[in-house]
């Protein structure tokens, strides 16, 4: 009987300690390990990140965001603007303006909200006219839904949201 049980402990503690390894991987460490070398920085309790050499409309940023377990970021206050300066300032691409974040007036025009939650945006720091809902001459809709923020100053701006552009997802550290 002894015999037996000391396999079992010994598997028991490579099963511990496998599980304990993957706990302590962060998403710097996943993401490195996958080839994908990014700046991400902690705030918190997430990181942001921005995919390198990949520009989308603000849906398929949604979507890229969600295919690899992350969400449009969230500016939710100054520090995690900070964060998100950090990140965009590690950036390696001279030619970006705008990065785009999660928040959009698509439900309602001039309520703007998170693409993640839904919640409404509290936090902002939109740059002089703006949120200004440009449109097409002679077209009456609204047309810049979208916010994208700005690499030289992280002002807000909104564009059309079929704009393509850089942009930034954001991880919870304890996903």
């Amino acid at each position: 009987m002894a015999t037996r049980s000391v396999p079992r402990i010994s598997l028991l503690l490579v099963a511990l300690l496998l599980v304990q390894s993957i706990a302590a991987r962060t998403v710097n460490d996943i993401l490195s390990a996958n080839g994908c070398v990014c700046p991400c920085k902690p705030v918190e309790v997430k990181e942001y990140y921005i995919p390198i050499s990949r520009t989308s409309d603000w849906f398929g940023a949604v979507a890229y965001c969600r295919s690899v377990d992350m969400e449009m970021a969230e500016v939710l206050n100054a520090a995690e603007a900070e964060a998100l300066r950090e990140t965009i300032a590690e950036e390696f691409d001279p030619d970006t303006e705008f990065y785009w974040i999660g928040a959009n007036d698509l439900g309602l025009q001039a309520r703007y909200n998170w693409a993640l939650t839904g919640r409404p945006v509290t936090y902002t720091n939109w740059a002089p006219g703006e949120p200004n809902n440009a449109r097409v001459e002679g077209d009456e809709r609204p047309m810049e839904r979208c916010v994208a923020v700005g690499k030289a100053t992280l002002e807000w701006n909104d564009f059309l949201c079929k704009q393509e552009k850089k942009f930034v997802c954001q991880k919870f550290q304890d996903d």
